[in-house]
């Protein structure tokens, strides 16, 4: 009768390890409201986020358009971006924007020179992002990006439109003022909102059009603490903003303290079954 409580105490220790493990593992929705004025053309079921069925104000509104939700898995580090717009085709001439990222909480929006309309170059001494996912040319068939760590020296670029300033910066302009830290190749694929639910744990509400979803690997970025990240067409026609809080980040051990978690566990069902009279596992 020892022997078989203890099995069982065994399997619940081991149980109760793994189902920990799961609920802390996995992507979840960093999505957030990105504060600017908006165009609504759907509903976005998330409670006070309004990104899903949403461009900005004044723009073309319709999901082809639509950046949707950012997602964040917390034990791979990759960031996965769900869109109604197309990274791979350009859109009436306008392609997908690069995504920046902010660890400091010091990012602020770029004053735009009273110019008109066009693309202006900024200086990130005046705008404070520390890394940014340089994509290559994706609209003409390039899959490939780079997570590049950014100076004060690197120069940014604005979206196409005065009227959507509040999205800027669009693209890094690569310089020698840059730090590649790593490079990839990202996949996109289509989802239907059913399949984002079950694969991500999104809901994205039904607002009609197609989900592309994209994924970028961040290992090599330092993002302990916390992170924003940004992304927007070179039009600025949607701003896609997620955050990673520092707390989030935390909760999920590396993979080496679960390893040795579960070395530990094993040791102390072994001490149980040995002193059960059991015979001990090699």
């Amino acid at each position: 009768m020892k022997t078989k409580t203890c099995q069982i105490l065994s399997v619940s220790l081991i149980a109760c390890a793994i189902t920990n493990f799961s609920a802390q593992a996995g992507s979840v929705d960093i999505t957030v409201n990105d504060g600017s004025p908006s165009s609504n053309y759907g509903t976005d079921p998330r409670p006070g986020i309004g990104e899903s069925g949403e461009v900005e104000a004044n723009c073309v509104s319709n999901a082809s358009w639509d950046l949707r939700a950012m997602a964040f898995d917390l034990t791979t580090h990759k960031l996965t971006v769900v869109s109604g717009f197309n990274p791979l085709t350009l859109n009436d001439g306008i392609g997908i924007g690069d995504v920046f990222i902010d660890i400091n909480n010091s990012f602020t929006v770029p004053s735009r020179p009273n110019l008109g309309n066009g693309y202006f170059n900024y200086s990130n001494s005046a705008v404070g992002y520390e890394y940014a996912i340089d994509l290559i040319d994706p609209s003409n068939g390039g899959l490939g990006y780079n997570i590049v760590a950014l100076s004060a020296g690197s120069t940014l670029q604005s979206g196409g439109y005065t009227q959507n300033a509040l999205s800027d910066p669009a693209r890094l302009v690569a310089s020698n003022a840059d730090n590649i830290l790593s490079s990839g190749v990202f996949a996109v694929t289509t989802k239907t909102d059913a399949q984002v639910l079950a694969d991500l744990g999104i809901n994205v509400g039904t607002n009609g059009g197609t989900n592309y979803v994209f994924s970028f690997d961040l290992s090599a970025a330092s993002l302990a603490n916390g992170a924003t990240f940004r992304l927007t067409e070179t039009c600025g026609n949607d701003l896609l903003v997620g955050h990673l809080s520092a707390s989030s980040v935390a909760a999920v051990p590396e993979t080496s303290t679960w390893v040795m978690g579960f070395l530990a566990l094993g040791a102390v069902v072994f001490m149980v079954r040995r002193n059960a009279g059991a015979p001990a596992v090699a």
